[in-house]
């Protein structure tokens, strides 16, 4: 992938300007779920999503707008919006939802997390600049990257900032780490968000399970072995 291909995939970066619409009713048409997304800005693309093999939908949308400005307001303003007695969920789709891809802490980043990084920075930076940046960092994993920041930021912030004004493209290159480095952290922060949840309905579940056995014994007038009447 040469200067001006990666440039360009990095403009055309769809990640940040697509958002999820979840808990959209069954019983909504396709139009009217455009038609509310539609009242924060034009749609470029709208995905429902549903079973391949059935039709059925499966209660959720990905939507792409123009920019990542309207994707972020979708998230402020469409989310909770009323539809057919249902509220609306909106956030930014992340990228394992768009993608369905996740790397270890040791493993490289590959180069589409590269190109997004870069769609992400405001850069003069000419497209070969940013191809060479994107295929370097491409290589490294999350930890290279953690380590990388934590020896540039040891010098200080003003002297880090003197490093960037006097080395050609250091600050597109430590700025390109930071967003990978905060990509990395959302993507940790949504799988503990979801390990947290799944952790929580297997609690409630067993809860539900002894409550109903206790009530079970109880209506019995039924004592399990070796616990004692009062």
């Amino acid at each position: 992938m040469d200067g001006l291909a990666v440039a360009a995939a990095a403009a055309n970066c769809r990640c940040s300007r697509v958002v999820y619409v979840g808990n959209i009713p069954f019983h909504a048409t396709e139009k009217e779920v455009r038609d509310a997304c539609e009242l924060i800005g034009p749609v470029l693309s709208f995905r429902l999503a549903a079973d391949a093999a059935t039709g059925k939908r499966k209660g959720y949308a990905f939507v792409e707008y123009a920019d990542d400005a309207t994707a972020r307001s979708a998230c402020r303003n469409l989310h909770g919006h009323p539809l057919r007695g249902r509220d609306l969920r909106v956030g930014l789709a992340d990228r394992a939802s768009i993608r369905r891809r996740r790397h270890g802490d040791h493993d490289p980043i590959g180069m589409d997390d590269a190109i997004h990084a870069a769609s992400l920075v405001d850069s003069a930076a000419r497209p070969a600049v940013i191809a060479s940046m994107a295929r370097h960092l491409a290589g490294l994993s999350r930890h290279q990257l953690r380590e990388a920041a934590a020896e540039f930021e040891k010098h200080g912030p003003d002297t880090c900032e003197i490093l960037k004004k006097h080395i050609p493209g250091l600050d597109t290159a430590m700025e390109m780490v930071q967003r990978l480095l905060e990509m990395a952290a959302a993507d940790d922060a949504a799988e503990e968000a979801k390990r947290k949840k799944r952790a929580s309905g297997c609690l409630n579940a067993e809860e539900s399970d002894q409550h109903a056995k206790l009530r079970k014994m109880e209506d019995g007038g039924k004592v399990p072995a070796g616990v004692a009447c009062s």
